[in-house]
């Protein structure tokens, strides 16, 4: 099925192709007998996140899968319904000459891992699961999660792209029941043959029982990319005996000229010609289009989408490469238009463009798999998510529809412009606070609007809770975000932590909370069942095995200087 809101364009396209002469044609055609319309189509293999169906759409092209063979890690007959927005596949198949659209021979999907949740920070937008750290922002697609109700324990199934650093960005978080199957991916660290052991972040991995898929024991070797398996009652204080090994590093052999299309994280960087993406050697030229950003934009972590083709030598010559926009722009709401020949949506008037690089899903009760722009009509409640680009036009990268709520409530986040008095703007929608507003300043407390107009800069990211009211958002809560764009938070390197998880260990003035060393104060502040607690009563009812929340500042050094511990049984 075609994207619903392109399909003029291609019939349009068609029909200018019949019927008409060509200069590159040696023979003229017969003008009383139409002339067929032409195509070629380019054999390619493609790494990416699926963005959206109809039939399954990956870095911008609609692929048609009705003849393609759907596999899965657990299915090997699996079809396309088992196939979820966020999870990043390999795709073989042809890309059609309008660059848009292609058909699909062969689509595999492998999670990166699967197992229970060990904590996770809401402010630092990060998680750990069998001691890898997973990171999240709002593209991270979710399926049946909520991320501040998760608590350790659950199971999650996580499919992402790893940085330079050894982190796994979730493309895809979902929470499932509980399995007794674990399976974790990362690269192989401090290998001890004669013990046979290793390390995938913080967990060892015994693999003196292990079977190796397509490669040897005698080739496992430091910094090669791996993916375990195993049994969940096989992990005990931090140690899996794994029962598979598979090499995850390419193998792929490719001739002169054969497409690749992939998507990932910069994790080797020698020069803005020359720099390693997916195990992929990719090179630029002069020729290298690029899109939302330029050549200066490549560097180690940056998040890049490429199309090109392998030249003799074995390398990936970038034709087109799309430089990945964090996030600052966040709007909910109802839908005031829909163009469907610009491909826009409008939403307190502010305009979106949407393309098929835009994460569609359905998330109302409609629940439409198969959903598009061309699905949307005026009233529909959706929150969109994207930023801001160099010509100032507002860049869908995310869409949902949702069910609208009794409160009619809307959300914005943005940065901020034309402070004026208690008032601000972001993205052209004036803001106004008042006397009953919720403040939350830069350090994560609560403050008065005073202190609050105090902190607040223009270009401050602020997220903003509230009701339109003869077209002004009137809010009822306004909070300062952290940049994500800055290393450091503070001068001092700390920036706030929201953590979930489990106590380990207790000692004088210190908890271990799943792995993070918590510094008490005497300015921390204790809760139990929402209840304030003085200090003493808190110390004599925690005991190891707690769920406790933590609100603090996190050092480069991550270790935690808690402002409240709130014990959750």
């Amino acid at each position: 099925m075609l994207k619903k809101y392109i399909l003029p364009l291609i019939i349009t396209s068609i029909l200018a192709g019949c019927g008409g002469s060509s200069t590159n044609s040696t023979t003229p055609p017969d003008p009383t007998v139409p002339t067929p319309p032409t195509s070629s189509a380019t054999t390619t293999e493609i790494t990416g996140v699926i963005t959206g169906f109809g039939s399954v759409f990956v870095n911008g092209v609609e692929y048609e899968t009705d003849s393609a063979k759907v596999s899965t890690d657990d299915n090997a007959g699996a079809s396309e319904t088992d196939l979820q927005i966020g999870m990043i596949i390999t795709l073989n198949g042809e890309i059609n000459e309008d660059g848009t659209t292609g058909n699909a021979s062969s689509i595999h999907y492998d999670e990166q891992i699967k197992g229970p949740l060990d904590s996770i920070d809401l402010i630092g937008n990060s998680l750990s699961v069998l001691g890898q750290t997973i990171l999240f922002d709002d593209l991270t697609s979710l399926d049946n999660v909520i991320l501040i109700e998760l608590i350790p324990g659950d199971f999650l199934e996580i499919s992402g792209f790893f940085d330079a650093d050894g982190n796994l960005y979730a493309t895809r978080i979902e929470k499932e029941t509980e399995s007794t199957k674990l399976k974790v991916q990362g690269m192989v660290k401090m290998l001890d043959t004669v013990n046979k052991t290793f390390t995938l972040g913080s967990l060892t991995i015994d693999y003196s029982s292990a079977v190796f898929d397509d490669f040897v024991e005698a080739d496992l070797a430091e910094d090669q990319e791996v993916r375990v398996k195993g049994l969940s009652s096989a992990l005990a204080n931090d140690v899996f005996v794994v029962s598979e090994i598979k090499l995850k590093e390419s193998k792929e052999e490719h001739e002169n000229g054969d497409g690749k299309h992939t998507e990932g994280f910069i994790t080797s960087f020698e020069s803005n010609s020359s720099f390693i993406v997916n195990d992929i050697h990719v090179i630029t030229d002069e020729n290298t289009e690029f899109e939302h950003g330029s050549v200066d934009s490549l560097m180690l972590n940056v998040r890049v989408k490429i199309k090109g083709e392998y030249n003799s030598t074995g390398d990936l010559l970038a034709k087109e490469i799309r430089i990945h926009q964090r996030t600052n722009l966040n709007l909910e709401g109802a839908i005031q238009g829909v163009d469907l020949d610009l491909s826009t949506v409008t939403v307190l008037d502010v305009v979106f463009e949407i393309s098929n690089q835009t994460k569609m899903k359905d998330e109302s009760d409609r629940g439409e798999r198969f959903f598009d722009l061309a699905d949307l009509t005026v009233g529909d409640f959706v929150e969109i998510k994207g930023f801001i680009d160099n010509e100032g036009n507002n860049i869908a990268t995310k869409m949902e529809r949702k069910n609208e709520g009794d409160d009619n409530d809307t959300e914005l986040k943005g940065t901020v412009s034309n402070i004026i008095d208690f008032s601000f703007d972001i993205v052209g929608v004036n803001v106004s606070t008042n006397e009953n507003t919720l403040f939350e300043g830069t350090d994560g407390d609560d403050v008065t609007q005073t202190t609050f107009f105090e902190q607040l800069q223009n270009d401050m990211l602020v997220e903003v809770k509230g009701q339109i009211i003869d077209g002004i958002l009137v809010a009822f809560k306004v909070e300062i975000k952290e940049n994500e764009s800055d290393d450091d938070h503070s001068d001092e390197g700390m920036h706030r932590t929201e953590l979930r998880g489990i106590v380990e260990d207790i000692s004088d003035q210190t908890l271990v909370v799943s792995g993070h060393d918590v510094l008490i104060t005497s300015n921390t502040e204790f809760e139990f069942n929402d209840d304030k607690l003085p200090a003493d009563e808190f110390w004599k009812i925690v005991v190891t095995g707690d769920q406790v929340k933590v609100k603090g500042n996190v050092s480069a050094q991550g270790i935690i200087t808690a402002k409240s511990i709130e014990l959750e049984r």
